[in-house]
């Protein structure tokens, strides 16, 4: 049983115990670091609020917007082309399997196209938007093998995919890392011990340590939200090993200094437990304070830091216990091969170093002042917080990304958005104008590239929304009214002398005129009517009559007959008579008349007898018309009737034309003073509308020109409704404005930029109708700018925190409080140097003028929580050599001699741990581990000097004597106590 015990065989028992549970409990850990490692920020902060007004005005959908980008490498993409991307585009809108919420491409519409085509018109882009629930990587995938097109480069980019495409890289990085520095270890203690089993029994202790804390961290994240990130793994990794290794050697280098004097195993490993145990306890108290520390950060990504502290927890239980487990049992064969236990024991380095120091102080301080300065204050450390600079080039969503910052703006790859939350739809004139004139003055901030809004989709202003556009369709309009104004003043004016030059009373005069005829038509129609009977009367006896004269024709032929006849025999008789009677001369004259007169009636009665023929048969037709003419005297009788009703109509009517006359006789006097006034008026009308039409083309000119003005039609008009289903939730209670910058959206001049413009938006909206809405900036700029405030506050409020941890807890090991800051102030001045060194070979090596965000957090906590231990062992040593060494300069001295060996060896290892991260292509990665591996080195060198020099000027030689005292009593019993169980042992040993 003392043997069970001694051996510490239970101790190896429970841990491989806790190993196996460990093994077969361990979760997915990619899994889990892909959805829980995420870096987030705080709920509060701006780009947060941003992401949670997205999310409602998604329908309560998390989602994530992924670039597909087409390239023409030879040129200009073609037509044909451009369809296959629109057919395309169409393919993954129809495919179910990919629960695309949105597709935006160039084929869509014109501002589509204008935003989405390069300029050199080689690139395309698609927006795909698609729901967070589904992996991201199966996603892009998807949309890769569907996108493939002759001719062009197909890439899938975004926010998502290159944080998957980290996550994917930092693991394969992982592997590589835990491989090299597993090999790199190995070499290095095969080396220090000349050994074999204690390189390999030390990767077990080590690993052991790393499986156990390993599962601890990852349950807890699992089930308990225990913050991790992409590093926690690698730093785990880094950390374990590489203290775990220096712990190790610190152990077993004690261990073989007592195998040395002749000590036993059991009692060997007894006193290295103790005397190194406490040094190893008190420099991984050191280091557990300081990731312990990361707890109190409000940064979730600072917090993961925590997970280290776990491992090292677990990692001093196992070295404290296990290692016994193998040093008293193996003994002297724990360094087999190697025979020469005194081996490397001295460190000349740090023995000239420190002798040079205590020789000459100043000198050697001042040397290190030197050197600190240009390190300490030349340049300035400018971060980058753009994560894809992470990502190796041939990675495809890398690829993308640099694809979009070579052919569009720089902003283009990460656009920021403004959200308006408002308690009521915003689809109305007065709050689209505010949206309108918020764009406009977004677009005119230094940096913009352009803006996009519910009034501009297109990102420029739609001109017949505007009053300089609307100004001018009613300045049109005024002339035309104007031109129309004076065609009607012009026919008003002439109407007016028509009927100045027309006389009304004159035309009234006849009108009565015509009313006194009309009376008179009506008793001469009357007068007709009746004379039409008497001539139907006439008629009828003319028919009778003519029958009558037809008869007498005959009697009046014979007549003019006889009648001619007697005529001539007058003429012979008054011819006689002329001759005969020749006294009377006045009975001459009237006989020569009478024979005259009787010749002309001879003759006419000659002509009356000529005509008698014709006048027979003119009375014959005379008959024959009469007979005519009475058929015809019936309806000569009604006609006369109607005539007379007719003429009575016409009368009364005249009547009343002369009534209406007279009226508008009194209408036209009152209508030629009104158009007089009309004229008039229309000449003012004339003039102020020529002062409103010049007043709008001088408000069409004015700023006034660029108000914004949606009719109440225009905003209810289908084709208004694609721009508001784009650019506002369904309820039209949120809207949302794109701003692209001229800058990269991952950096600190965009980051600045989007600052400014919250700074303003939120001044301008205060005393506007949108004062009440909830205004945020999302996307990667906001993202960055809120990223530095969170890192860059609680790395202040974190280290401070961890430098007075470790300051208490160096206080407590050295029991000064000079020495505590004395050390902090080393590790410290260490700090910025290896961060200025690391920049410049970053520049030079690596290609990089710019540190990574995380760089300068990481560095420092490893720095200062790993370079604490190198300290502590050089000043524990210090102390466990007060009493043998009285002088505190020739304690120094020694101390620093044969501690420097372990702490060099411990320097290189855990130095090689952190170089393991060079091949793992992750920029901060590589950048933390130079900063670590130039630190170990400044350490290395400056340790021995700082040391030596405060010892050698503030340490008192009285303080050492009651120490010296104490710590000699303390290895006497302990001597004491080993020497009574090992005679027990022998005794019992001897009974058996």
């Amino acid at each position: 049983m003392q043997k069970f015990k001694e051996k510490h065989i239970l101790a190896l028992i429970i841990w491989i115990g806790l190993l196996l549970i460990a093994i077969f409990t361990l979760p997915n850990i990619s899994q889990l670091v892909r959805d829980k490692g995420a870096i987030s920020l705080p709920s509060s902060v701006q780009s947060e609020v941003a992401n949670t007004i997205q999310k409602k005005e998604e329908g309560g959908k998390s989602v994530r917007t992924l670039i597909a980008v087409y390239n023409n490498k030879d040129g200009k993409i073609t037509a044909e082309q451009s369809q296959q991307i629109q057919a395309t585009v169409q393919a993954i809108r129809n495919d179910s399997s990919l629960h695309t919420v949105s597709v935006t491409s160039p084929g869509d519409n014109a501002a589509a196209k204008k935003q989405l085509v390069s300029d050199d018109q080689t690139t395309q882009m698609v927006m795909i938007t698609v729901p967070k629930k589904y992996k991201v990587r199966s996603q892009s995938n998807q949309l890769l093998a569907k996108m493939k097109t002759a001719g062009l480069r197909t890439y899938v980019t975004g926010n998502d995919i290159l944080n998957e495409d980290f996550s994917k890289i930092t693991e394969e990085g992982l592997k590589k890392t835990e491989i090299i520095a597993a090999i790199f270890i190995f070499i290095v203690l095969i080396i220090v011990f000349r050994s074999i089993l204690i390189p390999i029994i030390s990767l077990i202790t080590v690993g052991l340590s790393f499986l156990i804390s390993l599962n601890l961290v990852m349950n807890l994240a699992a089930k308990y939200n225990f913050p991790i990130s992409n590093f926690t793994q690698v730093f785990m990794v880094v950390v374990l090993f590489g203290i775990g290794t220096d712990y190790n050697i610190l152990l077993y280098d004690r261990f073989k200094e007592e195998i040395k004097k002749g000590q036993e195993a059991a009692a060997a490993a007894k006193i290295a437990q103790h005397h190194a145990g406490r040094t190893i306890l008190y420099s991984g108290s050191s280091v557990l304070i300081g990731f312990t520390a990361l707890a109190l950060a409000k940064f979730e990504f600072y917090r993961s830091g925590v997970a280290v502290a776990v491992g090292v927890a677990v990692l001093l239980a196992v070295l404290l216990t296990l290692n016994m487990f193998f040093m008293s049992t193996l003994g002297k064969r724990l360094f087999w091969p190697s025979k020469n236990l005194d081996a490397h024991d001295r460190s000349f380095l740090w023995h000239h170093l420190s002798r040079l120091t205590l020789s000459h102080s100043f000198i050697m301080v001042g040397i290190l002042v030197i050197a600190a300065i240009p390190l300490l204050f030349v340049g300035t450390q400018k971060l980058n917080f753009n994560d894809a600079v992470e990502l190796p080039n041939t990675v495809n969503s890398k690829a993308g990304y640099n694809m979009i910052q070579a052919h569009y703006p720089a902003g283009m790859s990460g656009p920021s958005t403004v959200y308006i939350q408002s308690k009521k739809p915003l689809n109305n004139q007065k709050d689209l104008a505010e949206i309108d004139q918020l764009t406009g003055y977004l677009k005119s901030e230094p940096g913009v590239k352009s803006v996009a809004s519910v009034t501009r989709p297109g990102g420029t202003k739609i001109k017949s929304l505007y009053l300089k556009s609307q100004l001018s369709k009613l300045v049109a309009g005024l002339n035309q009214a104007n031109y129309g104004l004076k065609k009607v003043q012009k026919g008003l004016d002439s109407a007016n002398k028509r009927l100045a030059s027309q006389n009304t009373s004159q035309s009234v005069s006849q009108v009565q005129k015509l009313a006194s005829g009309a009376n008179s038509l009506q008793s001469g129609a009357q007068q007709l009517s009746r004379g039409v009977q008497s001539y139907t009367a006439g008629v009828n006896n003319l028919s009778s009559g003519s029958s009558q004269l037809s008869q007498s024709t005959g009697t009046l032929s014979q007549s003019v007959g006889q009648l001619s006849a007697g005529s001539q025999q007058l003429n012979r008789g008054v011819q006689q008579l002329r001759s005969r009677t020749t006294r009377i001369q006045s009975l001459r004259n009237r006989v020569n008349g009478l024979a005259a007169g009787s010749s002309q009636l001879s003759s006419g009665l000659g002509q009356l007898n000529s005509q008698v023929s014709p006048f027979s048969s003119g009375v014959s037709r005379l008959n024959q018309g009469a007979g005519q003419l009475r058929q015809n005297s019936s309806s000569l009788n009604s006609g006369a009737q109607r005539v007379a009703s007719g003429s009575a109509q016409v009368n009364a009517g005249m009547q009343q034309l002369t009534t209406k006359m007279k009226q508008l006789e009194a209408q036209s006097k009152q209508l030629q003073s009104g158009l007089t006034s009309a004229n008039a008026a229309l000449s003012k009308i004339d003039d102020g509308t020529n002062t409103v039409n010049q007043y709008l083309k001088e408000m069409q000119k004015s700023y006034l020109g660029d108000t914004f003005y949606m009719p109440a039609e225009t905003v209810k008009s289908p084709t208004f409704t694609p721009s508001l289903d784009s650019y506002m939730s369904k309820d039209r209670k949120i809207t949302n404005i794109s701003v692209v910058l001229n800058s990269d959206p991952s950096t600190t001049k965009s980051a600045n930029r989007i600052r400014t413009i919250t700074r303003d938006v939120n001044a301008r909206l205060k005393d506007s109708d949108l004062k009440d809405a909830k205004v945020a900036i999302g996307g990667q700029s906001s993202q960055t700018a809120d990223l530095q405030k969170t890192a860059n506050g609680d790395f202040l409020r974190t280290v401070a925190i961890m430098l007075i941890g470790i300051g208490l807890a160096l206080m407590i090991v050295t029991r000064s409080l000079v020495q505590a800051l004395t050390i902090i102030g080393t590790l410290i001045v260490t700090y910025f140097g290896s961060l200025q060194i690391t920049k410049w070979l970053s520049s030079y090596l690596l290609f990089q003028n710019m540190l990574t965000w995380n760089t300068p957090f990481f560095s420092f906590i490893m720095l200062i929580a790993l370079g604490v231990d190198y300290s502590i062992f050089l000043m524990m040593r210090y102390r466990d050599d007060a009493s043998a060494i009285p002088d505190v300069r020739r304690r120094i001295l020694n101390s620093s001699t044969i501690i420097g060996t372990v702490v060099i060896s411990a320097a290189i290892i855990l130095g090689g741990t952190f170089a393991a991260l060079i091949p793992s292509n992750v920029l901060t990665l590589i950048q933390v581990a130079m900063t670590v591996m130039v630190g170990l080195v400044i350490l290395v060198i400056t340790l021995p000097i700082i040391m030596s020099a405060m010892v050698k000027w503030t340490y008192p030689y009285v303080n050492d004597k009651m120490y010296q005292k104490s710590m000699a009593e303390k290895d006497k019993k302990l001597s004491d106590k080993v020497s009574f169980r090992r005679r027990r042992q022998e005794n019992k040993d001897n009974d058996d």
